[in-house]
């Protein structure tokens, strides 16, 4: 039988984790319209972002994580209680 050949292994290029994402991505990780974070980011209620230019909005993966966090709840009546009216 006759041998195999071998072939360099692929090199596989380092994944680096972003650590902003664009108002687009931000929305879309936590489930919401981006006119929805939008209007949310002019109210206060929503994630803390980063002014990354004078035009340009991002949202750092660890401010979603937070904010998501903040709003979890366990129950209905915890919600209700927790951001006011009904849930």
């Amino acid at each position: 039988m006759g041998t195999v050949a071998h072939f360099p292994a692929h090199h596989h290029k380092e994944v680096i984790a972003p650590l902003v994402v664009s108002e687009a991505k931000a929305a879309a990780m936590v489930g919401l319209a981006p006119r929805t974070l939008q209007s949310k980011r002019l109210d206060g209620s929503g994630p803390v972002f980063v002014q990354l230019t004078k035009r340009r909005i991002g949202y750092s993966v660890q401010a979603l994580r937070e904010w998501v966090a903040n709003r979890s709840v366990s129950s209905t009546a915890d919600a209700t209680t927790r951001f006011g009216g009904v849930a």
